[in-house]
Order: C-alpha cells, then sequence, then structure tokens
C-alpha cells in the first residue's frame, strides 16, 4: 500500500509541475507528462527490486 500512495504523490507532484511549466496550461499535456514520469519511476523501482533479488555474482 505504501507504493501505491507514493507513487500517487509522484503522480500528483508531476502534474501540477507539468501544469506549472508548460505555457499552455493544458491538462492534457500535464496529464500525459505525469503518467509518463510515472511509467518512468515505476520501470527504475522494478528494475531496483529485481536487481535486489537476484544479485550478480
Amino acid at each position: 500500500m505504501d507504493g501505491i500512495r507514493n507513487y500517487l504523490f509522484v503522480f500528483a507532484g508531476n502534474f501540477l509541475a507539468a501544469y506549472m511549466i508548460f505555457p499552455e496550461r493544458t491538462i492534457g499535456k500535464s496529464a500525459m507528462f505525469a503518467a509518463l514520469m510515472l511509467l518512468l519511476s515505476m520501470g527504475m523501482d522494478f528494475m531496483k527490486s529485481k536487481r535486489k533479488a537476484n544479485p550478480v555474482q
């Protein structure tokens, strides 16, 4: 459950940051940016957990 809460905070933070950064202030572009950043962070966490489970000898 902690992971889901952290991912929601990451999504919300990225959405707000993108909404402030992009000059058009469109919700669609901000949501797309936040979703891509969420996928990136989830992928990095997945690879990190996979590496911990199978340490290289």
